[in-house]
């Protein structure tokens, strides 16, 4: 490695995270058919080679790891959109360049801590007033969008959120690939790792959604048809929770319905819902018109310090073929959980503490900046699990009610 002595690379690894044995035992355990690439990954990252090939065994590791067979039930919940003209089903991140991908997700990691130091305040986000029009949509796509979901940063986590089409590039050739930052890389491939993992786990949340809960809450409704059913999800148990409306419905039977839905910072497409997508002309929300088993209001929680929504969601989730030329990564991309539910009517975003004082507004759908209380976490999950707080509780109480 040019410019470092062998100590010194000794000493760059030694800072460099190892996969700790309970989390390969929790894998193997997640993921009890893929004994084979988890061992492979885990002595990967454990060793570290300072060397092109072993990135190109390591994608290799994780595209086993992810595989499914076009039959298998699960490749129908990779997308929380439907009724494109060329539907997708594989991410971007397991197919391009697996050097090139770490780069990009480690810089995107770099992004948010040379941002750090500056404290994101919710107040930056500017909330109508009673009596003032809600502010005008996003210019971030090219296409007029009807139907405005409410703020969003005024600051994205890192520019790549900004581009449109694809992020990873071309890795390096010839020379240049003997200056690679090895340790930076495989920081990124630590990161590549997490993200493949939660694209499994966000397939299987879609499927249990449906197919398991969707209809044991259909039994339960139909055993007892007084009961109240309330539906909360956290991070992927919101996408869970959401595609359990599309397990009520079956086929020449009527549809029961759930008294409620909360999303507490959600990893789901902040265009479930939506009834059209804005940067293209077809499809639609894999949720779109399921709001109608929802008795009362479809609830989102959403924070703009949640690094792992608001980043890493919309840059592991881009689609094999798909450029986006219509709207930038972050808006065609973003997650629920970061800035809402777009595409849906409703009233504009409003702040937690409005919503307690207030109480809930008489809508379909309501979004709920929460970023005044979930603020805090470490890169790369940011505030994706600083939802334990007395507001948010109280919250869950308006919203279900003894």
């Amino acid at each position: 490695m040019p410019g470092l002595n062998t100590q010194e690379i000794a000493t760059a690894r030694d800072v460099l995270p190892d996969l700790p044995p309970q989390l390969v035992d929790d894998l193997l355990r997640a993921f009890p058919q893929s004994t084979a690439p988890i061992r492979q990954l885990a002595t990967l990252l454990h060793e570290q080679p300072l060397r092109e090939p072993a990135f190109d065994d390591f994608g290799s590791a994780l595209r086993e790891l992810a595989a499914v067979s076009l039959e298998d039930p699960r490749a129908d919940f990779t997308e929380d959109t439907e009724g494109e003209l060329v539907p997708q089903a594989d991410p971007l991140m397991l197919f391009e360049d697996t050097t090139s991908v770490c780069g990009e997700f480690a810089d995107a990691l770099q992004d948010v801590r040379d941002s750090s130091g500056e404290k994101r305040k919710p107040e930056r986000h500017e909330f109508p007033r009673p009596g003032v029009t809600a502010e005008a949509p996003s210019t971030a796509g090219t296409l007029h969008e009807f139907h405005a979901a409410g703020p969003r940063p005024a600051h994205p986590l890192s520019p790549r959120l900004t581009q449109p089409g694809t992020v990873a590039k071309a890795g390096p050739t010839g020379d240049q690939r003997l200056a690679q930052d090895w340790n930076k890389l495989w920081l990124g491939a630590h990161e590549l790792l997490r993200q493949v993992v939660y694209h499994v786990l966000r397939r299987r949340a879609g499927l249990v959604g449906q197919l398991g809960l969707g209809p044991c809450v259909r039994g339960l409704a139909s055993a007892a048809g007084n009961l109240r059913i309330h539906l909360v999800g956290h991070g992927l148990g919101g996408r869970l929770a959401g595609f359990t409306l599309r397990g009520l419905e079956h086929s020449g039977e009527p549809s029961p319905s759930v008294q409620s839905l909360t999303l507490l910072q959600a990893a789901i497409s902040h265009f479930a819902f939506a009834s059209s997508l804005p940067h293209q002309v077809s499809g639609h929300g894999a949720l779109w018109d399921r709001q109608r088993l929802v008795r009362g209001a479809v609830v989102t929680c959403f924070s703009d310090a949640d690094i792992s929504l608001g980043l890493m969601h919309p840059l592991a989730t881009q689609m094999v073929g798909d450029a986006a030329e219509l709207s930038t990564v972050g808006r065609k991309w973003g997650a629920a959980g970061f800035d809402g539910l777009h595409g849906v009517d409703g009233p504009p975003a409003l702040r937690l503490n409005d919503v307690l004082a207030d109480g809930l507004p008489s809508a379909s759908f309501v979004n709920i900046d929460a970023g005044s209380v979930v603020r805090d976490g470490p890169v790369p999950t940011g505030a994706h699990h600083d939802v334990l707080h007395p507001e948010v509780a109280r919250l869950l109480l308006h919203h279900i009610p003894r």
